[in-house]
C-alpha cells in the first residue's frame, strides 16, 4: 500500500502510466498537503460528474471508471481545491435535520448534486 501511495504522491501533470482513476486519487492525496487552483484540477481531471455550489464554496464529484462503491469528492473554496474525501455511492452518507419535524433524515449527498456547470465554478 505504501508503494502505491508513494507512486500517487509522485504524480505530476503530464506523467505517463497513470490512469484517470490514478490521477483522481493522486490529485486528491496531494491536495491534502497543498491547495490546488480549481482551474488546474479541472484541466487535469476534466469536468466532474456532479457538482454542488460554486467556486466560492462547492463540491466536485468524480466517479471512478469502474462501478466502485465510493465516489471521490473534492471540496472547493475561493477558487481552490482545499480537501479530498470519498463518500458512498449507493447508500446514505450524511444526515440532516428536518426543519418541520426536528427529526434526523439520512440521505446521499450525491442526490443533492447536479451536473457540472462551468459558469458556477469560474
Amino acid at each position: 500500500m505504501d508503494n502505491e501511495r508513494d507512486r500517487l504522491l509522485a504524480w505530476r501533470p503530464g506523467a505517463e502510466r497513470f490512469t484517470r482513476d490514478d490521477i483522481i486519487l493522486a490529485v486528491g492525496l496531494q491536495c491534502r498537503a497543498k491547495q490546488f487552483l480549481l482551474s488546474d484540477v479541472l484541466a487535469w481531471l476534466g469536468p466532474p460528474d456532479k457538482a454542488a455550489g460554486t467556486s466560492a464554496a462547492g463540491h466536485l464529484a468524480y466517479f471512478y471508471s469502474a462501478d466502485a462503491p465510493a465516489v471521490p469528492i473534492f471540496d472547493v473554496s475561493n477558487g481552490r481545491v482545499v480537501h479530498f474525501s470519498t463518500v458512498s455511492r449507493l447508500t446514505p452518507n450524511a444526515k440532516r435535520i428536518d426543519p418541520e419535524t426536528g427529526k434526523e433524515t439520512a440521505l446521499n449527498v450525491l442526490d443533492l448534486m447536479v451536473p457540472f456547470d462551468e459558469t458556477d465554478f469560474r
